[in-house]
């Protein structure tokens, strides 16, 4: 017998989603918190926008989900390049061409 996963049931105001383009993960011996938010220039700090806390072998199944969809992605797309989007928070090119002409 093959399992199938559950069907989700989302309102039109779920379906749409939020938008957060800051992350953090803790953990505790039975349970992972993430907590994704949305950080704006000019704005100190980041406003949380969704917090799901999952236990440790469903936290393990997503990253094999998350693994399997970038390399999909990758190989439609091309390598997805992680070493600009080590910063936090957002990058004024113009400042960034200042420093680099001091």
């Amino acid at each position: 017998m093959i399992n199938q996963p559950p069907r989700i049931n989302a309102s039109p105001a779920d379906a749409d989603g939020v938008y957060a383009n800051v992350f953090f993960v803790a953990s505790s011996r039975a349970e992972f918190v993430l907590d994704f938010a949305r950080a704006v220039p000019g704005v100190n700090g980041a406003n949380l926008k969704a917090r799901v806390i999952v236990s440790p072998h469903r936290l393990k199944a997503l990253v094999q989900a998350l693994e399997a969809q970038i390399a999909s992605y990758e190989k439609r797309f091309g390598t997805l390049e992680t070493g600009s989007q080590n910063t936090f928070g957002f990058q004024n090119p113009n400042l960034e061409q200042e420093h680099r002409e001091e």
